[in-house]
Order: C-alpha cells, then structure tokens, then sequence
C-alpha cells in the first residue's frame, strides 16, 4: 500500500510541485505570446499605418510615432487609433494640434478591432524597447567607464608584475 504524506489540510506535501510547473509555464510562454502579439502589431502597422507614419524617420502626412507610447496614455493612443474622429468632434488637444501639424488632414478610421489596436500598441513599444538596447552607454557614463578601464589596465599590469617573481624551488 503507498503511502502519500499529507499535512493537516488534506493537501500533499508535494503541492509544490504543480505550482512550480505552472510557474515555469507562465515564465516561459508570457515573452513568447507577447512577442506574437508584437508580431502581429507590426504586419498591422506595416499594412495600415506606414502611408501615413514612421517610427524614428521623420514626419509623412502623419506624425513620426518614435516614443509615442511614452509620450502619450495608453487609453489616449487606444482612442485615437480606434476613432480619431471621434477625438476630433469632442475638441481634444492634442487631436486638434495633431490635425493641424497635418495640415488639416485627418486620420483616417482603421476598423481595427480591440485586439488589433492592442497589438499595434504592443509593437510600438517594443520597437521603443528595441531602440533604448541599441543605443548603447549614454554619454554622461562615458568618464566612469574610461576611468574604470584604465584603473583595471593598472591594476592588471601590477599583477602581471607582481606575479613575475622567480621562485628558488629545491
């Protein structure tokens, strides 16, 4: 006859076990359904907004999106990317002065759904996430790193140095 150990809850001691496995799940499928949803953000881009838009290479009829989840709130960008007419008709500013930056040409309306948008969303920010990587050490970290680069330099030729003692071995 086996015998299972059980606490005094009637719950294994092995508990763990699943919950562990359905963590490693989480872990390891969340980056891979978010990059699909990236994925998908940018055939929809590709497909419906480059006409108008770019990210990072200036203005075309409609304003370059580089940093525009940063510089705008997510349910402001769900918005004016599901109905920017909308966004028009109740007077929004930032709508209005986008408007006019285009020479009173409006955003035409996608008929994207809820999912769609979100994917599009998804993949501005990952492409900001992207140029924040490959940008490299910002300027102001430059001294340190100089620094730090000739301190280790020194202090490898003190060891080199140092460690070139011969040794009477009888």
């Amino acid at each position: 006859m086996a015998y299972e150990s059980a606490n005094s809850s009637g719950f294994s001691d092995k508990w763990w076990v699943p919950v562990l496995g359905v963590l490693m799940m989480v872990i390891c499928f969340g980056p891979v359904s978010q990059a699909k949803a990236a994925e998908t953000g940018k055939e929809i881009f590709e497909d419906q907004c480059t006409a108008c838009h770019t990210i990072g290479k200036g203005k075309l009829v409609g304003p370059d999106l580089a940093g525009v989840t940063a510089r705008r709130e997510k349910s402001w960008l769900v918005r004016q990317i599901k109905d920017p007419e909308r966004l028009i008709e109740e007077k929004d500013p930032i709508a209005l002065q986008l408007l006019r930056e285009a020479d009173d040409v409006p955003m035409s309306s996608l008929d994207l759904s809820d999912a769609e948008v979100a994917a599009v969303i998804g993949y501005l920010k990952s492409v900001e996430k992207l140029a924040v990587v490959t940008t490299g050490i910002p300027s102001q970290y430059m001294p340190t790193v100089l620094i730090s680069l000739i301190v280790l330099i020194g202090l490898t030729l003190i060891g080199l140095k140092a460690g070139n003692k011969n040794v009477d071995v009888r």
